[in-house]
């Protein structure tokens, strides 16, 4: 093989690569900058993923459903939840998991107010959405209590 012929046998091997290795199809949306993907029509989510503070919140939605997550990190043992949603149709839930995967908190996006999660321990925490069918606004925020 010529110079030539080698190096665009290399660009082909890390195109490859790149798209084996990095491209995904979505499935993972701890890689996904904005979460998990979505159907329906809205706006695009504002999100703001800090240590110990977590806000989401996507306006005008309708039809939106989606079914994933966020990795989280918490530093403290309990997070306080809070949801501010307002919308006129559709259901859903909103669960975090601790860092050991278990379950503290769950409840129905459509139910206002703040709420206290169990006790877990300190680290990567799982904040998980599911709406299905949603129309309206859904927003709702996780801090370190």
């Amino acid at each position: 093989m010529t110079r030539m012929h080698l190096q665009r046998f290399a660009v082909i091997v890390m195109l490859l690569a790149s798209v084996a290795c990095g491209g995904g199809n979505g499935d993972d949306d701890d890689n996904n900058p904005v979460g998990p993907i979505g159907t329906g029509q809205g706006s695009d989510p504002q999100i703001t993923n800090n240590t110990d503070d977590f806000q989401w919140q996507l306006s005008n939605a309708s039809g939106f459903s989606t079914n994933g997550g966020y990795t989280w990190r918490n530093t403290g043992t309990r997070a306080r939840v809070t949801n501010s949603s307002n919308f006129s149709s559709g259901t859903g839930t909103l669960t975090v998991r601790d860092s050991g995967g278990r379950i503290v908190f769950s409840g129905n996006l459509s139910t206002n107010g703040t709420f206290t999660t169990d006790s877990g321990p300190t680290g990567d925490w799982r904040i998980e959405l599911a709406p299905s069918g949603v129309s309206g606004t859904l927003s709702f925020r996780v801090q370190k209590d």
